[in-house]
């Protein structure tokens, strides 16, 4: 009975040994087959392997890379102390997940996303595994979007100020001859004919509502305090003909030293507050409205909130009167912005917020 217990216990023992060795062939298959860049260090952070698509990506050999520290040997010139920090916080046991600058063995610096992970057993630190994935083609390809995005941006403010300026010089100024002569013509009709003068005075009315609307549609194409002003005085005013026209009290924190940016980031910031500002007054039912508007730390924010009624998303999207939340969200999302809405049972808030950058301030 004795020696069937033990036959069993090594039965049992060489099955676990079995499936402990299919295991680690797995996992070693999985390391030198990866695509992904793979190192192992020990808890000395020193090299102790690497897979093929470590040394495909920087071009070291083994060799190299057990003679020399690795974060001396890929770290670029100006990125060696922010790469000795990563590697002393996964030795501390702590995961990281970065995206950072690297230096192959050719001199080439490339975009790597980078994740450090401690091996912990039992509680002891037993070495790191360093995964890194080339992304410098993926950032090329998202900086000439942002490049080609900028340049469409531009062309559609320039041709929305030139319609504008044709607006205002010429259609307009040709209208206000027209009125001028139709109140020249009434008076010289006077009260000879009545049916003559009723089509006069429709013809001016018509004309002084073409006028009004070609100025609305000059203003809304390319506001032009923006030009002269900038965004704290053109907000200021749009909120006080915003409650004049709505009714809806407008609570103003504008940041006091807000300064100017570059055209196209002012354009979009008034864009979105138009259409925020026309949500509520359409969809929200709330007797007031909220507005802040400031800059910190490289981003420009806008936040409009208010106290109204939850409204259904999709009443927002479709909204065909104006361009909605997915037209506020692509004007920023052209330029680096985003946009994101909170809805709760006290109302709704929009936080739109843009990088900017100083040195493209007027």
């Amino acid at each position: 009975m004795r020696d069937l217990v033990s036959l069993e216990a090594v039965s049992e023992s060489v099955s676990l040994d079995a499936n402990a060795n299919t295991i680690a062939a797995r996992l070693q298959a999985l390391f030198e087959h990866s695509p992904v860049a793979i190192v192992a260090l020990d808890h000395e952070h020193r090299f102790v392997m690497c897979n093929p698509a470590f040394i495909a990506l920087f071009q070291f050999t083994q060799e190299e890379m057990l003679a020399t520290d690795i974060d001396q040997l890929i770290a670029a010139p100006d990125t060696t102390n922010e790469a000795r920090n990563l590697s002393l916080t996964v030795l501390r046991g702590e995961k990281v997940h970065t995206v950072a600058q690297r230096r192959r063995k050719d001199g080439m610096i490339v975009d790597v996303e980078i994740y450090g992970i401690p091996l912990i057993v039992d509680g002891i630190l037993n070495g790191v595994y360093g995964v890194y994935q080339d992304i410098t083609e993926r950032n090329h390809a998202k900086t000439a979007y942002k490049q080609l995005s900028q340049m469409l941006n531009d062309a559609q403010h320039e041709e929305r100020r030139r319609v504008a300026r044709d607006l205002h010089d010429s259609t307009s100024q040709e209208l206000a001859v027209l009125n001028w002569n139709l109140t020249m013509l009434s008076k010289m009709v006077g009260d000879r004919d009545a049916t003559l003068q009723g089509m006069v005075a429709q013809t001016k009315e018509i004309a002084l509502q073409c006028s009004s609307r070609i100025r609305s549609a000059s203003y809304l194409l390319h506001p032009p305090l923006l030009g002269n002003e900038g965004l704290q005085p053109i907000v200021s005013r749009l909120a006080t003909e915003f409650e004049l026209r709505s009714g809806i009290h407008v609570t103003l924190d504008i940041q006091d030293s807000l300064g100017r940016f570059a055209d196209v980031i002012e354009i979009t910031v008034f864009r979105v507050l138009q259409e925020a500002l026309a949500n509520v007054m359409r969809h929200s039912g709330s007797p007031v409205v909220h507005l802040s508007l400031w800059e910190q730390s490289g981003w420009l924010t806008l936040i409009v909130s208010d106290e109204g009624r939850k409204v259904a998303m999709a009443n927002l999207k479709n909204d065909r009167t104006g361009v909605g939340v997915s037209g506020m969200r692509e004007r920023l999302e052209q330029l680096g912005g985003h946009l994101r809405m909170e809805q709760t049972n006290d109302g709704t808030t929009v936080i739109s917020a843009l990088p900017i950058d100083r040195e493209t301030n007027a």
